[in-house]
């Protein structure tokens, strides 16, 4: 993901709120960078009301479950994600791909 427009999960962990910074996003999931908690997350443990900053102000409510751990990253899968979701997560895939062809 661009430097100059992060895209990032904010959401609770073990009473804490964390943010999970997006390196890879497609329609299914995401690559997260998380170097602070990556191993205290296993693979199924779900991540529940978390919000997905797509950039600026625009964000979307997610649910997320671990796929795979390997520090200081983890694999997440969406689960159940609303249609505005996906098409704001699509909205945003779709501009990335312009700016690359540009």
């Amino acid at each position: 993901m661009p430097a100059e427009r992060p895209v990032y999960i904010l959401t609770f962990v073990d009473g804490g709120e964390v943010c999970l910074f997006v390196e890879n996003l497609s329609m299914g999931g995401a690559l997260l960078m998380c170097p602070d908690i990556c191993e205290s997350l296993r693979a199924g443990q779900r991540l529940s009301d978390g919000v997905l900053v797509l950039s600026g102000a625009d964000s979307t409510n997610v649910n997320v479950i671990v796929r795979w751990q390997l520090w200081p990253r983890i694999g997440v899968q969406f689960d159940s994600i609303s249609h505005d979701a996906a098409a704001k997560i699509s909205q945003l895939l779709r501009s990335l791909k312009a700016s690359l062809v540009s």
